[in-house]
């Protein structure tokens, strides 16, 4: 039930097309909020036509102009930011490492780490006028030694980047927290192809018989994402919330 727990509040959400990104900007309307709802796909703005609480916009956020242009379109059509949630991310489809090139490295890790670390970079002087929230969406990745180096990699940097950003900004007004999804049923499945055959065996192996609950959906992380976003969370910072039906506690 809404409650208006964002209500007046501006935020950014990127990867907001589909999957995390599209469940936390409902779940952030529905509480109130404006959204500047980003994502590479052109179709975000068809997902976002006609609700008025949502400015779409398409942006790859892999290049420093466009990371500056969401931040001023949140400046200038709602005039503040309280909330900036780096939702955006790639998979490097369970590589091994000696099936990970150069390529594939420097792909995700611009997606996945540089580009949060420029978005909070860029969003930071507005956050500082009146206080905000940070949410990056991490994995379980950056704490289990699961196949897909490049992926754990990046998620664990985007842990650190949280929690050195949250000692930093706390005090000054500026939480910043993580989340840690586990297997969450989106569009981007091991079904689809590319998959590296020996990374999924190897995380099946992992993962078989574990005793947790099954798969979580995007609303599972987007209500999280708003409970650390709202005043309830307000002496929440530096944290790293796992969202995994129980994986990090097996």
């Amino acid at each position: 039930m809404s409650v208006g727990r964002l209500e007046g509040k501006v935020a950014i959400v990127t990867g907001a097309a589909n999957g995390i990104g599209q469940a936390m900007t409902g779940v952030f309307v529905d509480e109130g909020a404006t959204v500047v709802a980003a994502d590479v796909r052109p179709e975000v703005v068809d997902v976002w036509e006609g609700n008025d609480a949502v400015v779409a916009v398409q942006a790859d956020i892999t290049r420093s102009e466009s990371v500056d242009e969401i931040v001023r379109i949140a400046e200038k059509d709602a005039g503040r930011l309280d909330i900036l949630c780096n939702v955006a991310g790639i998979i490097d489809h369970l590589s091994l490492l000696d099936e990970t090139t150069d390529e594939i490295w420097d792909r995700v890790m611009d997606i996945n780490l540089k580009a949060p670390f420029r978005l909070c970079r860029a969003a930071l002087p507005l956050l500082l006028t009146r206080g905000g929230s940070i949410v990056n969406i991490a994995s379980m990745a950056a704490t289990k030694g699961l196949p897909g180096p490049t992926y754990g990699a990046s998620k664990a940097g985007l842990v650190g980047l949280t929690r050195s950003l949250a000692i930093a900004y706390g005090a000054k007004g500026v939480r910043c927290n993580a989340i840690n999804p586990g297997v969450i049923t989106t569009n981007i499945g091991m079904n689809s192809g590319g998959y590296s055959e020996r990374g999924r065996e190897l995380l099946m192996s992992i993962v078989k018989g574990l005793p947790v609950i099954p798969n979580g959906v995007p609303e599972d992380i987007a209500r999280t994402a708003l409970w650390l976003c709202s005043d309830d969370a307000r002496y929440v910072n530096g944290a790293v919330v796992a969202v995994d039906g129980g994986m990090a506690a097996a």
